[in-house]
C-alpha cells in the first residue's frame, strides 16, 4: 500500500513539473527575455551636441552620425560598399573598405522557424511601431529639438501607420513614452516591444531621427524633397545575423522601388531590443535639423517596398462609389418594385382576389424551374 501511495505522489510531482516546465517555455516565448546589460548599461548616443564623420582611407567622408561609433563597428553605404571602422580619434570615425556587399535576396523566412510559424497563423500582415526616444523632434517643424513625450517623431510614426494601413497591413502603433532620453529609455521601451510582439508582427520597427546636419539626410525623390531613412543595426545581440539580413532585404526592396532613400546600414555595438525577435529594426528618418514633413514623405516611400520584403501582395484601392453610381441603383430597384407591382395589380383584376393572385404567381414560378430542370 505505501508504494502505491509513493508511486502516485511522485507521478503527481512528475505531472506537476510537467505543466510547470511546458508553462514556463510558454511564457517565455512572449515575454521579455532577461534584460540584457548592454541595453541599459552602454550609451547608444552622444549627449554633447556632436557627431562622428566616418571617413574612408582616402579621407573621404562616407557617413555621419550622431550614434556612438566603436572599434569594429560597420557602415554599407548607400551603393552597398561595406566599411569597418578601425579607429575613432576626435570626432573622427577612421574606416576601412571591406569590399562591395552582394544584394540581398528578399525572401520569407525559412518554414520551420518559430518566428514564421507564429506570424503564419496570422490572417493578416501586421506591423508593430514604437518609439523609444520619444522626445525626438525637428527643429523647422516642431520648433525644438526634443520635446517632453511628445515628440514630432510620433507624427512620423503616424504617416508610417496610416501608409502602411492603406497597403493593406494591419498596424499596432504605441504612443508610450519612454522619456526621459537617457541611458535607460531602451530599457523601459523593452516592455513596450515585448507587448507589441505578443501581438506576432511580421516585422517591429522603433523610429528615430539622427542629430546630424540637414544635408546628410536631405532628398529629392520624384519631385518631392524627403529625408532618406538609415537603418541601424545591433551587433551585440543573439539575431545579429537576422537583423542584418532584414536590413539588407529592406534596402533591396527600397532601391529597387525608389533609388536615393536609403542612406546606409549602419553596424554598432549595442543591442537596440533587437534581440527580440529576428525582424526587428532601428530606423532614423531624417536628423533634428531637418523639416518633419520631408521626413514624413520619407517614411511614406520607406512603407511601400514593405510588401515585397514581407512577402504579401499591396492592397489595390477600390473606387469610391459616385453620387451618380448610388442613382443608378436606385433607379434599377425602383423599375423593379414598379414592375413587380404593374404585374400583381394585373394578376389581382384578372383572378379578383389577393389569394388567386398569389396563387398565379407561384405557378409562374413553377413552371419555370420546371423547364429549367428540364434543359439540365
Amino acid at each position: 500500500m505505501k508504494k502505491m501511495i509513493r508511486g502516485r505522489i511522485a507521478s503527481y510531482l512528475m505531472g506537476l513539473s510537467i505543466v510547470f516546465v511546458i508553462t514556463l517555455c510558454g511564457a517565455s516565448a512572449v515575454s521579455a527575455q532577461p534584460q540584457n546589460p548592454i541595453t541599459s548599461m552602454i550609451e547608444t548616443e552622444r549627449n554633447d551636441g556632436g557627431y562622428y564623420t566616418i571617413i574612408d582611407e582616402k579621407k573621404n567622408p562616407i557617413d555621419y552620425t550622431a550614434r556612438i561609433l566603436n572599434k569594429g563597428d560597420e557602415f554599407i553605404s548607400a551603393k552597398n560598399m561595406r566599411y569597418q571602422i578601425t579607429s575613432i580619434k576626435g570626432d573622427n570615425a577612421h574606416a576601412r573598405l571591406l569590399g562591395k556587399e552582394a544584394e540581398a535576396k528578399i525572401a520569407s523566412p525559412p518554414i520551420n522557424s518559430i518566428w514564421s510559424q507564429l506570424i503564419a497563423r496570422r490572417s493578416t500582415p501586421s506591423i508593430g511601431i514604437y518609439h523609444t526616444h520619444s522626445d525626438e523632434s525637428y527643429i523647422p517643424s516642431d520648433g525644438a529639438e526634443s520635446i517632453y513625450a511628445n515628440g514630432g517623431i510620433f507624427k512620423v510614426g503616424k504617416v508610417l501607420d496610416k501608409k502602411l494601413r492603406d497597403i493593406g497591413f494591419e498596424v499596432n502603433h504605441s504612443r508610450r513614452p519612454h522619456d526621459p532620453h537617457d541611458i535607460n529609455a531602451y530599457y523601459r521601451s523593452r516592455r513596450t516591444a515585448v507587448e507589441l510582439l505578443q501581438k506576432r508582427p511580421n516585422a517591429l520597427f522603433d523610429i528615430h531621427r539622427d542629430a546630424v546636419p540637414p544635408q546628410v539626410y536631405a532628398a529629392n525623390v520624384k519631385g518631392q524633397d524627403i529625408t532618406r531613412v538609415k537603418f541601424v543595426v545591433g551587433r551585440t545581440n543573439p539575431n545579429f545575423q537576422a537583423n542584418l539580413e532584414f536590413a539588407k532585404q529592406l534596402k533591396t526592396a527600397v532601391d529597387k522601388k525608389h533609388p536615393d532613400v536609403v542612406q546606409g546600414i549602419l553596424i554598432a555595438k549595442s543591442d537596440f531590443n533587437q534581440d527580440l525577435a529576428p525582424r526587428s529594426m532601428l530606423i532614423e528618418v531624417g536628423a533634428h535639423t531637418n523639416y518633419r514633413e520631408a521626413a514624413q514623405r520619407g517614411a511614406a516611400l520607406f512603407a511601400e517596398a514593405l510588401p515585397e520584403v514581407l512577402g504579401i501582395s499591396p492592397r489595390v484601392p477600390t473606387p469610391a462609389e459616385g453620387p451618380e453610381s448610388r442613382g443608378a441603383w436606385r433607379a434599377v430597384i425602383w423599375g423593379l418594385l414598379l414592375i413587380a407591382a404593374v404585374l400583381f395589380g394585373y394578376l389581382y383584376m384578372n383572378t379578383g382576389s389577393v389569394e388567386g393572385a398569389v396563387d398565379q404567381v407561384r405557378n409562374l414560378f413553377s413552371r419555370i424551374n420546371s423547364k429549367i430542370n428540364r434543359k439540365e
